[in-house]
């Protein structure tokens, strides 16, 4: 006789792979295999940080694949080899986050960021970068000053 899952279980699976269709952004696993986002640390929480997910400037963009566009995703609970590695990805810029300090409802992230993930893995050719982060309300942020919406947490 097969056993049932919960209902709940299904519905975290069926989430995780529409999410995967609407917002296939990589990020470094294990031996440096790319994984999609939603299958390397799934999450039943709600982010830390309220600028925390998946961002977009349009909910059409966050329809879309892989591509130049302006997906965002920002995860500070992000892992890499069992160790924490906090990341901020866009399109060609893949961010280890270094710090982030808060003052007020701005949050500036300090960042090395790579063109490409085989930099990234490497830690070759880093450049320094900065970025102020700051809630609108729990759907839309600003990111040095453009707004976005969120795709996703």
């Amino acid at each position: 006789m097969q056993r049932k899952r919960p209902r709940e279980s299904r519905l975290l699976r069926h989430a995780q792979r529409a999410a995967a269709l609407a917002f296939p952004l990589l990020v470094l696993q294990g031996h440096g295999a790319a994984t999609p986002a939603w299958a390397a640390a799934p999450k039943a929480t709600a982010a830390a940080e309220p600028w925390e997910g998946y961002w977009a400037k349009s909910r059409k963009e966050c329809r879309h694949g892989d591509g130049p566009d302006s997906k965002t995703m920002i995860d500070l609970k992000n892992s890499e080899n069992g160790k924490p590695a906090p990341l901020y990805d866009q399109y060609e810029n893949h961010c280890r986050v270094d710090s982030h300090a808060t003052k007020g409802k701005a949050t500036t992230l300090k960042l090395n960021c790579f063109e490409f993930w085989d930099d990234y893995r490497a830690k070759k050719n880093p450049r320094r970068d900065t970025v102020a982060v700051m809630p609108v309300d729990q759907d839309r942020i600003r990111i040095n000053g453009a707004s976005y919406v969120r795709c996703r947490k």
